[in-house]
């Protein structure tokens, strides 16, 4: 369908929302949503309309810059260059250059100049439909070149706040790197604290993801939390009596900022959202929910990138934030010890159930399996990561204070590679990963409207709940069989 005709649907209905707001709620409603749709849809479009580049079928020369540091795979270095030729400025690439020094010393912001025949994002040999991953991430084409077919040009002097937070998170991890940081725990510690994986090795990525805690390696709500603890610490609430919302505002103005310098990821920028929502609430003495502010987050975010739907990371923060907010106060409620201990390991049981429930449709579905001891890891990571979080983010401080430093660098070492060792026993572990699959995406939204369609049973003690629930199964087992059997 044309852009121009969804957004004309999205206006209609939209208008139908807004004249049957005061008799007919629920038909509003669904107006309202289906309007969302549409004009979400037209944003994506006129995004892939962007993206997606006819490009010229010979050999041309062109000009770009670089975004980032060169990646390193196996038989090549990886760029992420923005042309500026007239004709396809302002696109992205993925420039693959042969292993030299030169490639090497290449920076962000450098200005090269390169020949080649730029192709179409294309999955073959990928496994997975790595096209699709590359034009939701805003890449329009790739090139590998030799060699002789490309050079760096001389800096013409302009710098974007883009390029100069990549180079911070450099310097950064090269400030780690002489603090005496090495290996798998510099590696994490930059993972942590800057959401720069690049120095992962591809075994130590395996361990992760194996025993199903990948993603305490993403920069999200815990990183938050501690800098909002430190923050508040800092500036304490006797000092803003009556000015609430100014500490507020330095608080959130500061996450922010550290947001900005590590690349906005998707779960910093979806946590900072809802915790900016909280704050605002907080400063004029309102009451916030977490589920509106989820969906404040999500709206928010596919707004300005309307791809970002159809991107794995923001699938798996959103779906598991989700069910943390509908599943945990349901389990808390019907249980909860009294012991310390075993009040610590029942809710981190129930967060990680919970966050399993939401993400493993999504993960069984792109991957075809699933993490066995995901919950039993959490028990020991949880805690530990928060330390290593911690005196990552800390690090930054009392790492110019070599008495300090002394202590904390050591400690840190010793946190990562006992964890690291600890989950690479637990990957060993037999069954540690099912080989498990979804073979249609559909199969996912009718396993989490049964999980809500039980919660709001639970919920509302309606047996009609329950009905519905046991019906969205017969239908998806039906259809499974029908597509079968025409298969």
């Amino acid at each position: 369908m044309p852009v121009w005709c969804l957004i004309v649907f999205a206006l209609l209905t939209a208008l139908v929302s807004l004249i049957l707001s005061g008799r007919h709620s629920r038909l509003s409603g669904l107006c309202l949503s289906l309007s969302f749709v549409c004009a979400g849809a037209a944003s994506y479009g006129i995004q892939m309309n962007r993206v997606k580049v006819e490009w010229p079928p010979r050999y041309a020369i062109y000009h770009g810059f670089l975004n980032s540091y060169p990646l390193e795979r196996e038989r090549s270095y990886r760029l992420e260059v923005t042309l500026r030729d007239s004709l396809y400025k302002g696109s992205n690439i993925y420039l693959y250059l042969p292993k030299d020094s030169a490639a090497m010393a290449l920076e962000p912001g450098c200005r090269i100049m390169f020949d080649g025949r730029i192709n179409k994002p294309s999955s073959e040999g990928a496994g997975f439909d790595y096209a699709s991953y590359l034009l939701s991430h805003g890449i329009s084409g790739t090139l590998r070149v030799q060699a002789k077919d490309w050079q760096s040009l001389p800096p013409d002097g302009t710098e974007s706040l883009r390029i100069r937070a990549v180079r911070f998170r450099r310097s950064v991890i090269g400030r780690y790197r002489e603090w005496g940081l090495s290996g798998n725990a510099l590696a994490v510690a930059s993972a942590v604290s800057l959401g720069e994986k690049r120095a992962l090795s591809d075994s130590l990525r395996e361990v992760y993801s194996t025993s199903g805690v990948s993603h305490v390696l993403a920069v999200s709500g815990l990183h938050v939390g501690i800098m909002c603890w430190f923050l508040y610490l800092i500036f304490p609430a006797f000092l803003f009596r009556r000015v609430e919302w100014l500490r507020q505002l330095i608080v959130m103005g500061v996450l922010w900022v550290y947001a900005f310098a590590i690349g906005f990821p998707v779960s910093i920028t979806r946590t900072l959202i809802m915790f900016s929502i909280v704050a605002l609430c907080r400063g004029i003495e309102r009451e916030s929910s977490a589920l509106n502010s989820l969906g404040i987050a999500a709206v928010i975010m596919l707004v300005i990138s309307p791809s970002a739907l159809f991107d794995m990371s923001f699938q798996l923060s959103f779906s598991a934030v989700l069910f943390i907010v509908i599943i945990t106060p349901i389990m808390l409620g019907i249980y909860e010890p009294r012991n310390p201990v075993g009040r610590y390991i029942w809710r981190v049981s129930v967060l990680s159930f919970a966050a399993q429930i939401g993400t493993v449709p999504i993960v069984m579905y792109h991957f075809s399996g699933f993490s066995t001891y995901v919950m039993i890891a959490n028990l020991f990571v949880v805690p530990v990561m928060f330390v290593i979080v911690s005196l990552s983010m800390s690090l930054w401080a009392i790492g110019w204070f070599p008495a300090l430093r002394a202590v904390a660098v050591p400690v840190l070492t010793w946190l990562i590679d006992a964890m690291t060792a600890f989950l690479a026993r637990v990957s060993a572990l037999p069954y540690a990963h099912m080989e498990l699959s979804l073979r249609h995406g559909w199969t996912i939204f009718v396993i989490y409207a049964v999980v809500i369609l039980i919660c709001l049973w639970y919920l509302e003690k309606r047996t009609q709940r329950l009905v519905q629930a046991l019906a969205c199964i017969a239908a998806a087992t039906i259809l499974a069989a029908l597509q079968n059997f025409v298969i």
